[in-house]
């Protein structure tokens, strides 16, 4: 995360575009859903240990490669590489935890409080090629922790890589969360900028970014014992309520109390559906790697949205499209989770 933040901001020095930023955030988020999907399956079907290992192996170098980005294009096709390699290790990371009785609420909130050092570092060392060395060191400390991971027995399924079995009986999860995020991902893709326009320092956007991060680490440690259905209501209900937030602010203070919104939002929506997915299904890297595909291809839809509509209209009107993002992902939640929660109890 400490070289995401500035990512906007460093496209704008080397000459790109408001539309350009959205474009290479895009390219990011295509080469992450492709890896996401094609690594997820073959967490179920292969050892997850090997997985892992690999992808935060080429992370390093990936991460690495960004400080020789020169031009809005080098940029664009080093941050498809970085999208790509990320992908390939969170949904057999995430299924090894599942495997050893782990709390899925906890795991991922260790991961939130990674987004609170990152975003913290990247506020006080405001240099983005000195974030790119740190981010790759920091993969690399990752990979080598990883290397004490033992390899664990899981049922091995012979599930076909071009199955699309998992994606239909979860269509109303997946849907939903792709609307939220396609909303949330316009409004990632140009904060920094829309921080900056209201007045914020590298410094503050730092800490700023980094309340959200720190909130979701407290959170989602707490979240096992609630519905997971209940969950992903109130994580699109509080998401539109951050957006809102965001959109009314009158200086880069105001953003503050949307962050703590954004919080609870992401952290309910996150792990309810992480959840809710493992439990309706066997293939359990498969329906991981497919939300975390829906999260990258909002990511693309997003970043170009928020560009486009930054470009076209301005900051406000991106928040604006966050909000209704957020109202439409709760409504075809409510709609089309219906039919999959009969069957599955027909089939109890």
């Amino acid at each position: 995360m400490m070289s995401n933040v500035f990512i906007p901001i460093f496209a704008r020095s080397l000459g790109a575009s408001f539309f350009e930023v959205g474009v290479i955030t895009a390219c990011f988020g295509l080469a992450s859903f492709i890896s996401s999907f094609i690594f997820g399956k073959a967490a179920d079907i292969n050892r997850l240990r090997p997985i892992v290992l690999i992808g935060l192996l080429v992370s390093t170098f990936a991460f690495l490669l960004q400080v020789f980005a020169s031009s809005t294009l080098s940029l664009a096709i080093i941050r498809a590489l970085v999208g790509f390699c990320m992908g390939i290790y969170p949904a057999a990371l995430t299924v090894y935890v599942y495997y050893q009785k782990g709390s899925i609420g906890k795991f991922s909130s260790f991961g939130s409080l990674g987004w609170m050092a990152g975003f913290l570092i990247a506020g006080f060392v405001g240099n983005v090629k000195y974030l790119f060395i740190l981010s790759s060191f920091f993969y690399f400390i990752s990979f080598m922790a990883a290397l004490r991971l033992k390899d664990i027995e899981k049922p091995s399924l012979k599930a076909s890589y071009f199955s699309l079995e998992a994606l239909r009986a979860n269509i109303a999860t997946y849907l939903s969360v792709f609307v939220r995020h396609t909303g949330a991902a316009a409004v990632w893709a140009i904060l920094p900028l829309y921080l900056a326009f209201l007045g914020a320092s590298n410094l503050w956007i730092g800490l700023i970014y980094a309340i959200n991060p720190f909130l979701q680490f407290l959170i989602m440690r707490r979240l096992d014992r609630f519905r997971n259905e209940w969950l992903m209501k109130w994580g699109f209900i509080m998401s539109g309520i951050a957006f809102f937030g965001y959109f009314m602010s009158p200086n880069y203070i105001f953003i503050i109390p949307g962050m703590f919104f954004v919080a609870f939002g992401w952290s309910f929506l996150f792990v309810g559906a992480s959840q809710l997915l493992m439990e309706r299904s066997n293939e359990k890297a498969t329906v991981t790697g497919i939300l975390n595909s829906v999260i990258a291809a909002s990511n693309i839809v997003g970043a170009i949205l928020g560009g486009l509509t930054l470009q076209l209209y301005g900051f406000r009107e991106t928040m604006a499209l966050a909000v209704l993002c957020s109202i439409g992902g709760v409504f075809v939640f409510k709609v089309l989770d219906k039919p999959f929660a009969i069957n599955y109890l027909k089939s109890k």
